[in-house]
Protein backbone atom coordinates (compact mmCIF):
# COMPACT_ATOMS: atom_id res chain seq x y z
CA UNK A 1 0.00 0.00 0.00
CA UNK A 2 1.29 3.32 -1.03
CA UNK A 3 -0.45 6.55 0.26
CA UNK A 4 -0.64 9.94 -1.56
CA UNK A 5 0.21 12.15 1.76
CA UNK A 6 0.32 16.03 1.83
CA UNK A 7 2.82 17.13 0.44
CA UNK A 8 3.30 19.98 2.58
CA UNK A 9 4.24 18.88 6.37
CA UNK A 10 5.30 20.31 9.86
CA UNK A 11 8.48 20.22 9.00
CA UNK A 12 8.72 22.91 6.18
CA UNK A 13 6.03 25.01 8.01
CA UNK A 14 8.82 24.93 11.10
CA UNK A 15 11.43 25.56 8.52
CA UNK A 16 9.59 28.42 6.85
CA UNK A 17 9.45 29.94 10.37
CA UNK A 18 12.63 30.24 11.10
CA UNK A 19 14.32 30.82 7.64
CA UNK A 20 11.40 33.05 5.78
CA UNK A 21 13.66 33.21 2.75
CA UNK A 22 12.62 29.08 2.22
CA UNK A 23 9.04 30.32 1.97
CA UNK A 24 9.63 32.09 -1.15
CA UNK A 25 12.20 29.79 -2.63
CA UNK A 26 9.90 27.06 -2.53
CA UNK A 27 6.44 29.04 -3.58
CA UNK A 28 8.17 30.21 -7.00
CA UNK A 29 9.12 26.34 -7.24
CA UNK A 30 5.68 25.62 -6.88
CA UNK A 31 4.97 28.07 -8.99
CA UNK A 32 6.97 27.38 -12.08
CA UNK A 33 5.93 23.57 -11.65
CA UNK A 34 2.24 24.65 -11.99
CA UNK A 35 2.15 26.68 -14.68
CA UNK A 36 4.68 24.57 -17.21
CA UNK A 37 5.20 20.98 -18.63
CA UNK A 38 2.05 18.79 -17.57
CA UNK A 39 2.81 15.59 -15.46
CA UNK A 40 2.58 11.93 -16.79
CA UNK A 41 -0.51 12.20 -14.12
CA UNK A 42 -3.38 14.55 -13.42
CA UNK A 43 -2.99 13.87 -9.50
CA UNK A 44 0.48 15.17 -9.62
CA UNK A 45 -0.46 18.86 -10.99
CA UNK A 46 -3.56 18.45 -8.10
CA UNK A 47 -1.21 17.61 -5.73
CA UNK A 48 1.48 20.20 -6.78
CA UNK A 49 -1.50 22.88 -6.45
CA UNK A 50 -2.04 21.55 -2.96
CA UNK A 51 1.44 22.30 -1.38
CA UNK A 52 1.19 25.75 -2.42
CA UNK A 53 -2.27 25.63 -0.85
CA UNK A 54 -0.52 24.22 2.38
CA UNK A 55 2.33 27.07 1.75
CA UNK A 56 0.08 30.14 1.32
CA UNK A 57 -3.38 30.69 3.38
CA UNK A 58 -4.39 32.46 0.28
CA UNK A 59 -4.16 29.90 -2.93
CA UNK A 60 -7.43 28.14 -3.20
CA UNK A 61 -8.74 25.59 -5.85
CA UNK A 62 -12.04 24.87 -7.43
CA UNK A 63 -12.27 21.57 -5.30
CA UNK A 64 -14.31 22.26 -2.38
CA UNK A 65 -12.73 19.26 -0.68
CA UNK A 66 -8.84 20.57 -0.92
CA UNK A 67 -10.32 23.64 0.01
CA UNK A 68 -11.75 22.36 3.13
CA UNK A 69 -8.17 20.02 3.68
CA UNK A 70 -5.89 23.03 3.56
CA UNK A 71 -8.41 25.23 5.68
CA UNK A 72 -7.80 22.64 8.47
CA UNK A 73 -4.22 22.38 8.28
CA UNK A 74 -3.89 26.29 8.55
CA UNK A 75 -6.42 26.14 11.43
CA UNK A 76 -4.47 23.72 13.28
CA UNK A 77 -1.04 23.40 12.45
CA UNK A 78 0.48 25.65 14.75
CA UNK A 79 -0.98 23.76 17.87
CA UNK A 80 0.45 20.38 16.49
CA UNK A 81 3.53 21.24 14.51
CA UNK A 82 5.73 18.90 16.79
CA UNK A 83 2.95 16.18 17.01
CA UNK A 84 4.08 13.14 13.92
CA UNK A 85 0.13 11.88 14.81
CA UNK A 86 -0.93 15.22 13.01
CA UNK A 87 1.01 14.19 9.65
CA UNK A 88 -0.25 10.84 9.56
CA UNK A 89 -4.01 11.78 10.18
CA UNK A 90 -3.72 14.32 7.34
CA UNK A 91 -1.65 12.31 4.93
CA UNK A 92 -4.12 9.38 5.78
CA UNK A 93 -7.55 11.60 5.22
CA UNK A 94 -5.61 13.10 2.10
CA UNK A 95 -5.26 9.18 0.61
CA UNK A 96 -8.69 8.46 1.45
CA UNK A 97 -9.71 11.44 -0.35
CA UNK A 98 -7.87 10.21 -3.86
CA UNK A 99 -8.52 6.65 -3.45
CA UNK A 100 -11.99 7.48 -2.96
CA UNK A 101 -11.77 9.14 -6.50
CA UNK A 102 -9.59 6.14 -7.98
CA UNK A 103 -6.65 8.75 -8.50
CA UNK A 104 -3.75 7.57 -6.80
CA UNK A 105 -0.96 7.51 -9.26
CA UNK A 106 1.35 4.46 -9.43
CA UNK A 107 4.63 3.85 -8.22
CA UNK A 108 6.36 4.54 -11.75
CA UNK A 109 4.77 8.21 -11.29
CA UNK A 110 5.78 8.95 -7.77
CA UNK A 111 9.24 8.13 -8.44
CA UNK A 112 9.52 10.54 -10.97
CA UNK A 113 7.85 13.41 -9.05
CA UNK A 114 9.12 16.72 -10.32
CA UNK A 115 9.86 18.34 -6.75
CA UNK A 116 13.08 17.02 -5.70
CA UNK A 117 13.64 18.74 -2.27
CA UNK A 118 10.39 16.87 -0.87
CA UNK A 119 9.85 13.89 -0.01
CA UNK A 120 7.67 12.08 -1.89
CA UNK A 121 5.31 10.36 0.79
CA UNK A 122 5.42 6.68 -0.87
CA UNK A 123 5.23 4.39 2.25
CA UNK A 124 2.45 4.21 4.84
CA UNK A 125 5.06 4.39 7.84
CA UNK A 126 4.42 3.63 11.63
CA UNK A 127 6.36 5.71 14.53
CA UNK A 128 7.09 5.11 18.13
CA UNK A 129 6.40 8.18 20.47
CA UNK A 130 9.89 9.66 20.79
CA UNK A 131 10.71 11.99 23.66
CA UNK A 132 12.67 15.05 23.04
CA UNK A 133 15.72 15.01 24.65
CA UNK A 134 16.38 11.65 26.18
CA UNK A 135 19.46 9.69 24.32
CA UNK A 136 18.34 6.55 22.94
CA UNK A 137 21.58 4.22 21.67
CA UNK A 138 21.57 1.07 19.01
CA UNK A 139 22.23 -1.85 20.65
CA UNK A 140 23.81 -4.27 17.92
CA UNK A 141 21.35 -7.28 17.43
CA UNK A 142 23.51 -9.75 19.03
CA UNK A 143 22.48 -7.60 21.77
CA UNK A 144 19.15 -7.25 21.94
CA UNK A 145 18.27 -9.01 24.78
CA UNK A 146 17.29 -7.82 29.07
CA UNK A 147 20.06 -7.32 30.84
CA UNK A 148 20.37 -7.88 34.73
CA UNK A 149 22.23 -7.37 37.42
CA UNK A 150 21.13 -10.09 40.28
CA UNK A 151 21.59 -10.97 43.69
CA UNK A 152 23.02 -14.30 44.89
CA UNK A 153 19.65 -15.12 46.13
CA UNK A 154 17.92 -14.26 42.87
CA UNK A 155 20.31 -16.14 41.18
CA UNK A 156 20.09 -19.23 43.21
CA UNK A 157 16.08 -19.58 43.53
CA UNK A 158 16.03 -19.15 39.28
CA UNK A 159 14.96 -22.09 37.63
CA UNK A 160 18.01 -23.32 34.98
CA UNK A 161 16.97 -23.98 31.85
CA UNK A 162 18.93 -26.03 29.97
CA UNK A 163 17.97 -24.94 26.38
CA UNK A 164 18.55 -21.29 26.58
CA UNK A 165 21.36 -20.16 24.59
CA UNK A 166 22.61 -16.97 23.17
CA UNK A 167 19.10 -15.68 22.11
CA UNK A 168 17.51 -16.04 25.59
CA UNK A 169 15.52 -13.00 26.23
CA UNK A 170 16.87 -12.19 29.67
CA UNK A 171 20.56 -12.65 30.60
CA UNK A 172 21.12 -12.75 33.79
CA UNK A 173 24.36 -11.28 35.38
CA UNK A 174 26.01 -12.15 39.65
CA UNK A 175 28.75 -10.64 40.26
CA UNK A 176 29.57 -12.96 43.26
CA UNK A 177 31.59 -15.76 42.48
CA UNK A 178 29.85 -18.61 43.87
CA UNK A 179 31.26 -21.82 44.69
CA UNK A 180 29.09 -25.30 44.62
CA UNK A 181 28.59 -26.34 48.13
CA UNK A 182 30.98 -29.12 49.92
CA UNK A 183 32.45 -30.09 53.24
CA UNK A 184 35.85 -29.71 52.20
CA UNK A 185 36.12 -26.67 50.32
CA UNK A 186 39.72 -26.53 48.41
CA UNK A 187 41.15 -23.91 47.00
CA UNK A 188 41.21 -25.23 43.38
CA UNK A 189 37.56 -25.65 43.37
CA UNK A 190 35.94 -24.33 40.18
CA UNK A 191 32.98 -21.54 40.67
CA UNK A 192 29.90 -21.69 38.96
CA UNK A 193 30.60 -18.77 37.38
CA UNK A 194 33.85 -20.35 35.80
CA UNK A 195 31.43 -23.98 35.03
CA UNK A 196 28.45 -22.31 33.47
CA UNK A 197 28.83 -18.48 33.26
CA UNK A 198 29.91 -16.31 29.85
CA UNK A 199 32.44 -13.19 30.11
CA UNK A 200 30.61 -10.01 29.97
CA UNK A 201 30.55 -7.68 27.86
CA UNK A 202 31.68 -3.88 28.65
CA UNK A 203 29.48 -0.68 28.57
CA UNK A 204 29.82 1.02 25.36
CA UNK A 205 32.34 3.85 24.26
CA UNK A 206 31.41 6.04 21.33
CA UNK A 207 33.68 7.28 19.52
CA UNK A 208 33.52 10.11 16.47
CA UNK A 209 34.87 9.10 13.23
CA UNK A 210 36.58 12.01 10.16
CA UNK A 211 34.29 11.75 7.36
CA UNK A 212 36.75 13.17 4.81
CA UNK A 213 34.48 14.07 2.02
CA UNK A 214 32.57 17.03 4.11
CA UNK A 215 35.83 17.28 6.82
CA UNK A 216 34.43 16.89 9.76
CA UNK A 217 33.94 14.51 12.40
CA UNK A 218 30.86 12.10 12.78
CA UNK A 219 30.01 12.33 16.29
CA UNK A 220 29.56 9.35 18.29
CA UNK A 221 29.64 7.14 15.09
CA UNK A 222 31.57 4.24 16.47
CA UNK A 223 30.57 2.35 18.63
CA UNK A 224 33.63 -0.08 21.14
CA UNK A 225 32.47 -2.92 23.07
CA UNK A 226 35.34 -4.52 25.13
CA UNK A 227 34.82 -8.70 25.10
CA UNK A 228 36.76 -11.39 26.26
CA UNK A 229 38.03 -14.36 24.38
CA UNK A 230 38.20 -17.74 25.50
CA UNK A 231 41.41 -19.13 27.62
CA UNK A 232 43.99 -21.32 25.72
CA UNK A 233 46.41 -23.28 27.48
CA UNK A 234 49.47 -21.28 28.68
CA UNK A 235 51.84 -23.64 27.54
CA UNK A 236 51.09 -22.68 24.11
CA UNK A 237 52.62 -19.33 24.96
CA UNK A 238 56.25 -21.84 27.19
CA UNK A 239 56.08 -23.63 23.56
CA UNK A 240 56.66 -20.43 21.66
CA UNK A 241 59.81 -19.75 23.72
CA UNK A 242 60.91 -23.09 23.58
CA UNK A 243 60.49 -23.03 19.87
CA UNK A 244 62.40 -19.57 19.40
CA UNK A 245 65.22 -19.99 22.10
CA UNK A 246 67.74 -19.04 19.94
CA UNK A 247 65.95 -15.51 19.43
CA UNK A 248 66.00 -15.54 23.32
CA UNK A 249 69.54 -14.57 23.42
CA UNK A 250 69.08 -11.09 20.90
CA UNK A 251 65.75 -10.66 23.57
CA UNK A 252 68.17 -11.10 26.14
CA UNK A 253 70.62 -8.66 24.88
CA UNK A 254 67.72 -6.33 24.32
CA UNK A 255 67.05 -6.66 28.02
CA UNK A 256 70.66 -5.92 29.46
CA UNK A 257 70.75 -2.85 26.94
CA UNK A 258 67.46 -1.15 28.02
CA UNK A 259 66.92 -1.69 31.53
CA UNK A 260 67.48 1.35 33.56
CA UNK A 261 70.89 1.49 35.14
CA UNK A 262 69.40 3.43 38.18
CA UNK A 263 71.10 6.22 39.40
CA UNK A 264 73.68 7.68 37.15
CA UNK A 265 76.65 10.04 38.28
CA UNK A 266 76.32 13.19 35.43
CA UNK A 267 79.99 15.44 35.45
CA UNK A 268 80.94 18.10 33.70
CA UNK A 269 78.21 20.65 35.01
CA UNK A 270 78.26 24.54 35.77
CA UNK A 271 75.41 24.19 38.45
CA UNK A 272 75.44 20.69 40.07
CA UNK A 273 74.75 19.36 43.14
CA UNK A 274 78.43 18.97 44.18
CA UNK A 275 81.87 19.44 43.09
CA UNK A 276 83.21 17.26 40.95
CA UNK A 277 87.14 16.80 42.30
CA UNK A 278 88.71 15.59 39.28
CA UNK A 279 87.72 18.41 37.55
CA UNK A 280 88.49 20.61 39.98
CA UNK A 281 91.82 19.29 40.29
CA UNK A 282 91.97 19.85 36.42
CA UNK A 283 90.68 23.48 36.65
CA UNK A 284 93.64 24.45 39.24
CA UNK A 285 96.10 22.76 37.10
CA UNK A 286 94.95 25.50 34.39
CA UNK A 287 95.20 28.19 36.41
CA UNK A 288 98.65 27.45 37.42
CA UNK A 289 99.23 27.30 33.94
CA UNK A 290 98.13 30.26 33.10
CA UNK A 291 95.60 29.03 30.66
CA UNK A 292 91.96 29.52 31.07
CA UNK A 293 90.12 27.27 33.15
CA UNK A 294 86.43 24.85 32.56
CA UNK A 295 83.90 26.26 34.82
CA UNK A 296 82.14 23.24 34.51
CA UNK A 297 83.57 21.14 37.53
CA UNK A 298 80.38 19.91 39.39
CA UNK A 299 77.90 17.09 38.86
CA UNK A 300 74.86 15.88 39.91
CA UNK A 301 73.11 12.11 40.58
CA UNK A 302 70.09 11.49 38.31
CA UNK A 303 68.44 9.02 38.73
CA UNK A 304 67.45 6.62 34.90
CA UNK A 305 64.26 5.28 34.54
CA UNK A 306 62.49 4.42 31.50
CA UNK A 307 58.93 6.55 31.91
CA UNK A 308 57.40 4.49 28.87
CA UNK A 309 53.99 2.97 28.62
CA UNK A 310 53.28 0.65 25.55
CA UNK A 311 49.75 -1.03 23.92
CA UNK A 312 50.74 -3.89 21.54
CA UNK A 313 47.30 -3.58 19.36
CA UNK A 314 46.62 -6.56 17.10
CA UNK A 315 44.72 -6.91 14.04
CA UNK A 316 42.28 -9.52 14.69
CA UNK A 317 40.21 -9.84 11.71
CA UNK A 318 39.08 -12.58 9.52
CA UNK A 319 42.04 -12.46 7.39
CA UNK A 320 44.04 -13.24 10.38
CA UNK A 321 42.98 -17.03 9.95
CA UNK A 322 44.77 -17.54 6.21
CA UNK A 323 48.11 -18.63 6.14
CA UNK A 324 50.41 -15.77 4.98
CA UNK A 325 52.54 -17.06 0.71
CA UNK A 326 55.71 -18.03 1.72
CA UNK A 327 54.56 -19.52 4.92
CA UNK A 328 52.99 -22.23 6.37
CA UNK A 329 51.75 -20.79 9.63
CA UNK A 330 48.75 -18.55 9.52
CA UNK A 331 48.88 -14.78 10.38
CA UNK A 332 47.19 -15.20 13.64
CA UNK A 333 49.60 -17.68 14.48
CA UNK A 334 52.67 -15.31 13.74
CA UNK A 335 50.99 -12.57 15.18
CA UNK A 336 50.69 -14.58 18.65
CA UNK A 337 54.59 -15.81 18.40
CA UNK A 338 55.42 -12.01 17.76
CA UNK A 339 53.51 -10.57 20.97
CA UNK A 340 55.05 -13.44 23.05
CA UNK A 341 58.21 -12.55 22.00
CA UNK A 342 57.87 -8.50 22.47
CA UNK A 343 56.01 -9.26 25.85
CA UNK A 344 59.01 -11.13 26.94
CA UNK A 345 61.03 -8.80 26.14
CA UNK A 346 59.35 -5.77 27.51
CA UNK A 347 58.58 -7.63 30.53
CA UNK A 348 62.15 -8.04 31.21
CA UNK A 349 62.69 -4.23 30.63
CA UNK A 350 60.12 -3.47 33.24
CA UNK A 351 58.34 -1.30 31.12
CA UNK A 352 54.49 -1.09 31.53
CA UNK A 353 52.61 -2.63 28.75
CA UNK A 354 49.47 -4.19 27.99
CA UNK A 355 48.21 -6.76 25.01
CA UNK A 356 45.32 -5.52 23.48
CA UNK A 357 43.89 -7.27 20.01
CA UNK A 358 40.35 -5.77 17.72
CA UNK A 359 37.90 -6.64 15.07
CA UNK A 360 34.61 -5.09 14.29
CA UNK A 361 31.39 -5.89 12.87
CA UNK A 362 29.85 -2.85 11.53
CA UNK A 363 30.51 0.36 13.41
CA UNK A 364 28.03 -0.07 15.78
CA UNK A 365 29.96 -3.00 17.11
CA UNK A 366 33.84 -2.87 17.03
CA UNK A 367 35.25 -5.54 19.12
CA UNK A 368 37.91 -4.77 21.45
CA UNK A 369 39.86 -7.57 23.49
CA UNK A 370 42.30 -7.21 26.63
CA UNK A 371 44.89 -10.08 27.09
CA UNK A 372 46.93 -8.14 29.47
CA UNK A 373 46.17 -5.05 30.64
CA UNK A 374 48.72 -2.66 32.19
CA UNK A 375 48.64 -3.41 35.83
CA UNK A 376 47.93 -7.01 35.09
CA UNK A 377 51.48 -9.38 35.68
CA UNK A 378 52.41 -11.47 32.24
CA UNK A 379 51.61 -14.87 34.03
CA UNK A 380 50.09 -17.95 33.49
CA UNK A 381 46.62 -15.81 33.37
CA UNK A 382 48.02 -13.51 30.97
CA UNK A 383 48.97 -16.34 28.54
CA UNK A 384 46.24 -18.16 28.90
CA UNK A 385 44.15 -15.43 27.49
CA UNK A 386 46.86 -14.86 24.63
CA UNK A 387 46.85 -18.57 23.75
CA UNK A 388 43.35 -18.66 23.18
CA UNK A 389 43.54 -15.62 20.72
CA UNK A 390 41.21 -16.41 17.87
CA UNK A 391 40.18 -14.18 14.15
CA UNK A 392 37.44 -12.82 12.72
CA UNK A 393 35.45 -10.25 11.29
CA UNK A 394 36.47 -6.80 10.15
CA UNK A 395 39.19 -3.97 11.14
CA UNK A 396 37.54 -0.48 11.99
CA UNK A 397 40.96 0.48 12.60
CA UNK A 398 40.47 3.75 13.69
CA UNK A 399 37.94 3.72 16.64
CA UNK A 400 40.35 0.46 17.72
CA UNK A 401 43.01 3.13 18.08
CA UNK A 402 41.20 5.76 19.71
CA UNK A 403 40.23 3.34 22.25
CA UNK A 404 44.14 1.99 22.46
CA UNK A 405 44.67 5.58 23.43
CA UNK A 406 42.09 5.82 26.00
CA UNK A 407 43.59 3.44 28.03
CA UNK A 408 46.86 4.79 27.14
CA UNK A 409 46.15 8.18 28.64
CA UNK A 410 45.50 7.20 31.61
CA UNK A 411 48.69 5.78 32.29
CA UNK A 412 51.27 8.46 34.31
CA UNK A 413 54.50 8.01 32.15
CA UNK A 414 55.15 10.21 29.78
CA UNK A 415 56.18 8.45 26.76
CA UNK A 416 53.75 6.58 25.21
CA UNK A 417 53.69 4.40 22.31
CA UNK A 418 50.64 2.18 20.16
CA UNK A 419 52.76 -1.09 18.48
CA UNK A 420 50.03 -1.63 15.73
CA UNK A 421 50.39 -5.26 14.08
CA UNK A 422 47.86 -5.78 11.23
CA UNK A 423 47.92 -7.83 8.05
CA UNK A 424 46.00 -5.38 5.87
CA UNK A 425 44.29 -1.88 5.50
CA UNK A 426 41.57 -0.30 7.22
CA UNK A 427 38.04 -2.26 5.92
CA UNK A 428 34.68 -2.84 7.41
CA UNK A 429 31.49 -4.49 6.00
CA UNK A 430 29.11 -1.62 5.93
CA UNK A 431 31.83 0.87 4.78
CA UNK A 432 32.24 0.55 0.81
CA UNK A 433 34.49 3.64 0.18
CA UNK A 434 38.01 2.31 0.81
CA UNK A 435 39.08 5.49 1.30
CA UNK A 436 36.90 6.79 4.30
CA UNK A 437 38.82 4.62 6.68
CA UNK A 438 42.06 5.28 5.09
CA UNK A 439 41.06 8.50 5.93
CA UNK A 440 39.44 8.31 9.55
CA UNK A 441 42.51 6.06 10.78
CA UNK A 442 45.17 8.71 9.92
CA UNK A 443 43.25 11.28 11.41
CA UNK A 444 42.68 9.15 14.52
CA UNK A 445 46.77 8.69 14.43
CA UNK A 446 46.80 12.72 14.15
CA UNK A 447 44.96 13.04 17.03
CA UNK A 448 46.87 10.34 19.04
CA UNK A 449 50.27 12.06 18.43
CA UNK A 450 49.14 15.57 19.61
CA UNK A 451 47.79 14.14 23.06
CA UNK A 452 51.70 12.77 22.95
CA UNK A 453 50.81 9.22 21.81
CA UNK A 454 53.23 7.89 18.95
CA UNK A 455 51.34 5.38 16.46
CA UNK A 456 53.53 2.72 14.54
CA UNK A 457 52.53 0.02 12.66
CA UNK A 458 54.36 -3.09 11.46
CA UNK A 459 51.97 -4.51 8.86
CA UNK A 460 52.65 -7.88 6.68
CA UNK A 461 50.70 -6.92 3.76
CA UNK A 462 53.44 -6.68 0.94
CA UNK A 463 51.06 -3.98 -0.87
CA UNK A 464 50.90 -1.92 1.76
CA UNK A 465 53.03 0.59 0.10
CA UNK A 466 49.78 2.12 -1.63
CA UNK A 467 48.31 3.51 1.62
CA UNK A 468 50.65 2.87 5.03
CA UNK A 469 52.58 5.70 4.49
CA UNK A 470 49.58 8.20 4.05
CA UNK A 471 48.17 7.09 7.29
CA UNK A 472 51.32 6.74 9.64
CA UNK A 473 53.84 9.02 8.30
CA UNK A 474 56.98 8.74 6.73
CA UNK A 475 59.07 6.71 9.41
CA UNK A 476 55.91 5.55 11.68
CA UNK A 477 55.65 2.01 9.65
CA UNK A 478 57.61 -0.90 8.82
CA UNK A 479 56.44 -3.51 6.35
CA UNK A 480 57.86 -7.22 6.31
CA UNK A 481 58.42 -8.87 3.81
CA UNK A 482 59.35 -12.02 5.14
CA UNK A 483 56.69 -12.96 7.31
CA UNK A 484 58.66 -15.59 8.99
CA UNK A 485 60.99 -12.89 10.65
CA UNK A 486 58.25 -11.00 12.31
CA UNK A 487 58.35 -13.21 15.47
CA UNK A 488 62.12 -11.95 15.90
CA UNK A 489 61.64 -8.86 14.23
CA UNK A 490 58.44 -7.10 16.90
CA UNK A 491 61.40 -7.35 19.92
CA UNK A 492 63.92 -5.61 17.72
CA UNK A 493 61.94 -3.11 16.01
CA UNK A 494 60.37 -2.32 19.64
CA UNK A 495 63.91 -1.83 20.90
CA UNK A 496 64.71 0.74 18.39
CA UNK A 497 61.89 2.87 18.91
CA UNK A 498 62.14 2.80 22.70
CA UNK A 499 65.93 2.67 23.19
Amino acid sequence: MKAVASTSTPVEYKAFNDFPGLKKLWTTLLKIADDNDEPEHETMLVLEHLALMLMNSSETSDDEKLNAFAAQFHAEIEDNQNKNQFSWNMGMDLFHLFASRKAVPSLRILERIRIPYRDDNRYVWEFEEFSWGVETEYVPASQRQVRRQVSVIEMANEVDCELAGDDAQEIWTCTTNMRPYEDDLTDEQISFNDMWGKEPVSDPFHYQEWDYQIQLHRPDWATVYERRQPKGDPEDINDIMAEYRPIAHRIKQIIDLLTPEGVQRVRNMEDGDEIDLNAAVDAMISIRMGEQPNTRITMRNVLKSRDLSVVVLMDLSESTNEAMAGSDKTVLQLTREAATLVATAINGIGDLFALHGFASDGRHDVQYYRFKDFSQHYDDEAKSRLAGMKGGLSTRMGAALRHAGHHLLKQPERRKLILLVTDGEPADIDERDPQHLRHDTKKAVEELYSTGVLTYCLTLDRNADAYVKRIFGENNYTIVDNVDRLPEKLPTLFASLTG
